[in-house]
């Protein structure tokens, strides 16, 4: 039996909503729009992927040129995020008990592999996934159901570990436990009613259910 924790990226492992914000507002301001948002505002656009993200912000008034121009400042400004306190520790203790760890995220899947080289680096994931074109997103799990098969592992032995709702309706999609992280981005109340298997403050609390 393998065991394995799948994790999202934005608002578990790594906090990235400083950066998405300030991608956000200059490229709104570079392209003409007169919308400008906090960080508060940005967090309930996060989730289901950089497309719909950025036609939030817009309120439906982009171009296709514009959204390549946010992909542009997203990966520019996402270089000041950091991981949340206790994931790497965590992380390299997940690696000792000899669990395979997995990323499967909807940020654009080359920005993400470029932040997690620069960021978590030094883990051993053995798939980082994020968004790829031809499947649709998260809570989808077309694309998650090949990567299990393609490691040889069985959702039944895995942990999903997120901060939405997203991420409890990809759990509950593939039928595999869910772990949420209520630092992160995700509303509360949607959350609640969802009921996760389990439901963290700090990401070292991991530890106490593997």
């Amino acid at each position: 039996m393998k065991k394995f924790v799948c994790f999202d990226l934005d608002g578990t492992l790594i906090d990235t909503l400083t950066g998405i914000t300030k991608a956000v507002n200059v490229t709104l301001k570079e392209i003409g729009l007169p919308y400008q948002y906090d960080k508060n505002t940005v967090k309930t656009f996060i989730g289901r992927g950089a497309k719909r993200l950025f036609n939030l912000a817009c309120k439906n008034n982009e171009k296709p040129a514009d959204f390549n121009l946010f992909l542009k400042n997203y990966e520019k400004y996402q270089y000041v995020s950091e991981p949340f306190n206790g994931v790497v520790d965590t992380l390299k203790e997940l690696e000792n008990r000899a669990y395979s760890l997995l990323i499967f995220s909807n940020k654009p899947d080359e920005i993400l592999q470029k932040l997690i080289k620069d960021k978590l680096g030094e883990i051993n994931f053995i798939k980082v996934q994020g968004q790829d074109n031809k499947y649709p997103p998260k809570p989808d799990v077309t694309l998650l159901k090949k990567i299990l098969a393609e490691n040889d592992l069985l959702a039944e032995n895995g942990l999903y570990v997120g901060d939405s709702v997203v991420d409890i309706l990809t759990a509950k999609n593939i039928n595999m436990k869910c772990a949420i992280m209520s630092f992160g981005y995700g509303d509360k109340k949607d959350i609640n009613q969802e009921k996760p298997d389990y439901c963290f403050d700090d990401f070292k609390d991991l530890l106490n259910i593997l």
